[in-house]
């Protein structure tokens, strides 16, 4: 239910500083592309899937009208497993685990919220805790903000540069190929790892979502019908516009590879680069004149829920690992 770009904002507020993603993810573009990864095949969102695969299969959830992911099932069956195999269970002991409810990175505030609290730190056993360090161990998304800067410069009317079109395209393989000695710090399995546990936030995320708006129809003693589904999804589109978001997935080898190694099916090179594509299509487009007009649900209902996604993807991580 939640479009993309809410997706992308669940993501980019989890990995914030001070969180207990931000401790364990190394590998932040595979994160990102795990965030959408179980929409990839529905068929959709991604064009050209040869056979799409329902969303009950991917999403681990129930057929009915507004269907509720079994997020701990996917976490017990693939982000747990992989999660001891690399050794990063109890990872975020004496740190997270001290503060329940601390960070739970970006929230949208309302009104003044007491269960958001803030300053909890923590970073993966045996790893440097220097923020210079930890770093330097961080794959990073695409940045539209980062984009921008770098390629805007070239179309300015007043930029000398003589442009061989050949030799400047040939360039952009020799940069493709040169990621992989860059990222080299990170270990690939912990890109997979990575991937499956932005997979696992978003079913989270689509939990709770689709949980609440379920409540939201039981209270106004309504049944899913057109009508509701059509307001809905507007509603839903004006507040994920209404985000500020600037991060996107990058298609580099890692990428490929470790989406090649889903556990739970691989995923063809194509349908990366289209989802990669249109996730950077979405943040460069993605802004509302004006403040949003809901025709169903209300901006506390929104707020509310982005909120409780964000704490109990916290919360739930510091439990697990």
């Amino acid at each position: 239910m939640p479009s993309w770009n809410i997706h992308i904002a669940h993501a980019e507020g989890l990995l914030e500083d001070g969180g207990p993603f931000a401790g364990v993810v190394r590998d932040r573009n595979a994160f990102l592309f795990g965030n959408f990864v179980p929409d990839i095949y529905v068929g959709y969102m991604v064009p050209s899937v040869a056979e799409p695969i329902p969303y009950r299969v991917t999403h681990f959830a129930a057929p009915e009208h507004i269907p509720k992911p079994r997020e701990a099932e996917f976490w017990h069956t693939y982000v747990a497993p992989m999660a001891h195999e690399l050794g990063i269970t109890d990872v975020l002991a004496d740190g997270a685990n001290a503060a329940p409810g601390a960070s739970a990175g970006r929230t949208i505030i309302l009104a003044l919220d007491d269960d958001v609290a803030r300053g909890c730190t923590s970073d993966a056993a045996g790893r440097p805790t220097d923020s210079a360090a930890r770093k330097a161990l961080i794959i990073e998304a695409g940045s539209l903000a980062r984009e921008v800067a770098h390629v805007s410069p070239a179309h300015t009317p007043n930029y000398e540069l003589k442009v061989d079109p050949a030799l400047t395209a040939s360039l952009q393989v020799q940069a493709f190929e040169a990621v992989r000695e860059t990222d080299k710090a990170v270990d690939a399995r912990r890109s997979q790892f990575d991937m499956v546990l932005g997979t696992w936030t978003h079913l989270l995320a689509d939990t709770i979502w689709n949980q609440r708006v379920s409540d939201f129809l039981d209270e106004l003693g309504q049944k899913p019908s057109r009508d509701f589904r059509i307001k809905k999804q507007g509603d839903f589109d004006q507040f994920g516009k209404s985000l500020r978001i600037d991060a996107f997935p990058v298609a580099t080898p890692r990428l490929l590879d470790a989406a090649a190694a889903f556990p739970q099916h691989a995923i063809d090179g194509c349908s990366v680069l289209y989802t990669v594509a249109i996730a950077h299509e979405i943040v460069r487009t993605n802004s509302l004149v004006g403040e949003p007009e809901y025709r169903l649900l209300t901006s506390e209902f929104f707020a509310q829920t982005f909120n409780e996604v964000q704490r109990t993807a916290a919360n739930l991580i510091r439990e697990r690992l």
